[in-house]
């Protein structure tokens, strides 16, 4: 584990526990079952089929510890909502509260606000937080190959499914591709070295095609261009996740617009 991952789960872990004080973990457990059959399918909104347009996962997030502060005005509903209105197929909701200074709170309000699916983006190292995702509308789970154990990784994807989420399997190198297949979910390439926090132009496109086409394929980190898209495509992936270059725009929606075109018409999802 990398010396940013390590960190990163030590001071998650201790705030996990710091907060288990004001949600009983049994309360939190009847939130989330009594949500599992609520949940729009996280693989299946992100699934492209052969010839048509790449899928968005759309992120929400303030800060990260590579940028700073990304957008000091933040709203996650609204621009979430804005999303929606451009075409996003998913969001991502960042709920780390400390580096990226997210909380459990924004995914709420972004339910409150959406229909279509929403991923938590967090650094998930505590069973607490699967069900922290259920119980406040996420359809989806991020997973980091790289930051659990084996048992830890294969018990929380468990977890997932069982409470009607999608995990998504994330790997950030090679060696992780035969842990990711070997559990269930969408499976996530990110660019972005976890060592020095750099992003790997390309990096993603070397794995994706490793990845079997039944298995929903989403490229992370970096995308800035529409010849950056179009590589994506290319390389077999359902799908993109995007966040930092969609939120330097002060109109997010002309930059969805700007990287993948105007909405298509399709109906995305519930706006208020």
């Amino acid at each position: 584990m990398s010396d940013f991952l390590s960190t990163m789960a030590r001071e998650r872990l201790a705030r996990v526990r710091r907060d288990a004080a004001a949600m009983p973990l049994d309360r939190l457990r009847e939130e989330a079952e009594a949500r599992r059959g609520d949940h729009p399918s996280f693989p299946e909104a992100l699934r492209r089929p052969g010839g048509e347009r790449l899928r968005v996962v759309a992120e929400t997030k303030r800060a990260s510890p590579s940028a700073g502060v990304i957008r000091a005005a933040y709203d996650p509903a609204t621009l979430a909502a804005a999303y929606v209105e451009a075409g996003a197929d998913a969001v991502s909701v960042l709920t780390e509260p400390e580096r990226f200074q997210g909380s459990i709170e924004h995914l709420s309000l972004v339910r409150a606000r959406v229909e279509v699916p929403l991923l938590l983006k967090d650094f998930v190292v505590h069973e607490r937080q699967v069900y922290e995702a259920g119980a406040n509308g996420a359809d989806a789970v991020l997973l980091i190959v790289a930051l659990l154990d084996a048992g830890q990784i294969r018990d929380y994807a468990a977890l997932c499914v069982d409470l009607g989420l999608a995990p998504l399997i994330e790997v950030h190198e090679e060696r992780e591709l035969d842990t990711a297949l070997g559990l269930p979910g969408a499976i996530g390439v990110n660019n972005r070295d976890l060592k020095s926090l750099r992003v790997r132009p390309g990096h993603a496109l070397t794995l994706l095609p490793r990845i079997p086409a039944d298995r929903v394929r989403i490229a992370e980190s970096g995308y800035r261009s529409r010849e950056d898209i179009a590589r994506v495509e290319e390389a077999g992936a359902d799908a993109v996740l995007i966040g930092e270059s969609l939120l330097r725009h002060d109109d997010v929606r002309a930059g969805f617009t700007q990287l993948f075109g105007a909405p298509s018409g399709k109906d995305h999802g519930r706006v208020e």
